[in-house]
């Protein structure tokens, strides 16, 4: 289950952050961020599993634009921030 959404401003970015993760393998999704997530307009979102989210910032933060949020979605269906 992807519930972790790392949060990016703009398309460019997200899909810089996406190739990156097609490079290393790690299976995620890449797509418009949920609006609760996104307040202040569009955003995008990089879907993945909780698993794999040390692996991803570390690859991210080092080839990709760093976060805006990193969140992870609970089973309820809310959303706890833990990231920047």
């Amino acid at each position: 289950m992807y519930n972790v959404y790392w949060i990016l401003r703009s398309v460019t970015p997200a899909q810089k952050a996406s190739a990156v993760l097609n490079r290393s393998g790690m299976q995620h999704r890449l797509l418009r961020a949920p609006r609760i997530l996104a307040p202040e307009g569009c955003a995008y979102a990089l879907t993945l599993r909780e698993r794999d989210l040390e692996r991803a910032r570390r690859l991210l933060e080092r080839e990709a634009t760093p976060a805006e949020a990193v969140y992870l979605r609970l089973g309820d269906g809310t959303f706890q921030r833990v990231g920047p």
